[in-house]
């Protein structure tokens, strides 16, 4: 899993995706959403987002 920016409308929004293969081709699955980017700041999020990578890991 990884997080991945997208840009939409000019604003960028975090989601944290996973790889998945469907019918031998790799598509990208979204897991949550994760907020909006907030430039030049420290995310509140980041401890929730490294919880669910853990979890996912076992």
């Amino acid at each position: 899993m990884f997080e991945r920016i997208k840009k939409i409308n000019g604003h960028e929004y975090r989601y944290l995706v996973k790889s998945v293969r469907v019918d031998g081709k790799i598509k990208q699955k979204v897991i949550k959403y994760l907020g909006k980017v907030i430039p030049n700041q420290e995310d509140p999020k980041l401890p929730e987002i490294k919880a669910t990578l853990e979890q996912e890991k076992r």
